[in-house]
Formats: structure tokens, sequence, C-alpha cells
């Protein structure tokens, strides 16, 4: 093995543990979370073996989170990110808010919000919406 691909193993490792370890996980709840094994998990983290393609497919749909970021450490640029927002609708740009506010609620308290649940609380927060709306033509 080269030295590039082991410093980009330990690298993937590093930035995974981070992903599982934002999401208020132990160990075994993310190997069962991306479908394997404790120890099959714990060699991806350490670096030793490298995580399949199912697993990575696995991981970013349950945790929302980008395969190039996984594998490549590459984040979209922030200036990106704000000119689509800038250029969306007020309710759109109310709705992040909101989304964000429960986020930084549910991660503060060592909860991380699965996909499947994100279905919910988009629902709750498109009732605060509504009722903040109401509450502003009153």
């Amino acid at each position: 093995m080269n030295g590039n691909n082991l410093k980009d193993r330990v690298n993937t490792a590093a930035r995974i543990r981070q992903i599982r370890e934002d999401a208020g996980l132990t160990q075994e709840a993310f190997a069962e979370l991306i479908g394997i094994s404790l120890s099959g998990y714990k060699k991806i983290e350490s670096g030793e073996n490298q995580i399949s393609l199912n697993n990575l497919r696995e991981l970013a749909r349950a945790l929302q989170v980008s395969t190039d970021y996984i594998l490549l450490g590459k984040k979209e640029e922030y200036g990106t990110v704000w000119d689509q927002i800038i250029n969306y609708p007020d309710s759109d740009k109310m709705f992040l808010l909101v989304k964000l506010l429960f986020y930084f609620a549910g991660t503060k308290n060592s909860a991380f919000y699965l996909r499947e649940e994100q279905g919910s609380i988009d629902k709750t927060i498109l009732r605060v919406m509504e009722s903040l709306k109401e509450y502003s033509e009153k």
C-alpha cells in the first residue's frame, strides 16, 4: 500500500468517526445503522479496512452526508450554498431557518435525526410556520 492510499484511508476513517460522534452514536449503533458488524465497523474506523460502496450508500442515505465529504473531505463552499439560499422564496428561507433550529436543538441533546425522522420533523416545521403566519396576520 502506498503512502497516499494509506493517508486517504486514515483521513476517510477519521471523517467517518467524526460523523458518528457528531450524530451522538456509539460504534455499535453506527454499525447497525449502516448494516455491518461491530468488529467490521471498528476496522473501518481504525483505517484497517475501507467502507464498502453499499455501506457508504447506506451511511449517506441514513445521515444525509455527502459521499464526496466522506471519501474526499470535499464540502460545498459556503458562498455557493448562500447564493442558492438567497434566491429561495422567503417561505423556503423560513423553513430552512426553523429546520436549522430543530437541528441544533436536537444535536445539543446528543440526538441526531435520521432521514426517516426528518419527514415528521418537516411536518412539525410546516405546522409551526403556519401558526406563525396566522399569528402575524392577526
